[in-house]
């Protein structure tokens, strides 16, 4: 959501980045908690006394908090922060629904493609995930004033 936004190209850099190495499970990242004290610093997590009350924001304040918990479930290996990672999503999808026309069902595909993590069957996840965040993404950008 902040792509294209003076200053913001390191923060692009390190959720992409952080999001590429959170694919393998299997090898924890060794400067987890690094990423986790940057992305702190990040606006969206900044605390201010109007709130957050455009789209924009509220989105990009759900993704970099997910990316949060993803990190620190990463670096700890606790499942209350995975839990929190998947909640989360989840909040995140359901306000999405509710605000567009019909709801989408993200919210739904959210909790399969999290329960899908958890089977033990990964097989085609990625590329599951990759379509769903696109077609989540598009129904942000829909939302955006022109």
């Amino acid at each position: 959501m902040r792509a294209g936004t003076p200053d913001r190209e390191t923060d692009v850099d390190l959720c992409v980045e952080s999001l590429r190495g959170l694919w393998y499970a299997d090898r924890p990242l060794p400067d987890a908690a690094e990423r986790v004290r940057a992305l702190e610093d990040f606006p969206e997590l900044r605390p201010y006394e109007d709130g957050i009350t455009d789209v924009a924001g509220t989105y990009a304040f759900f993704g970099v908090l997910v990316l949060r918990y993803a990190l620190l479930a990463n670096a700890s290996a606790d499942a209350d922060h995975a839990l929190s990672c998947g909640h989360v999503a989840l909040t995140a999808m359901g306000l999405l629904d509710q605000n567009l026309p019909g709801g989408a069902g993200f919210q739904a595909e959210e909790e399969a493609l999290q329960a899908r993590s958890v089977s033990g069957d990964a097989a085609g996840l990625w590329e599951a995930s990759v379509a769903s965040g696109r077609e989540r993404f598009r129904a942000v950008l829909g939302r955006l004033p022109r």
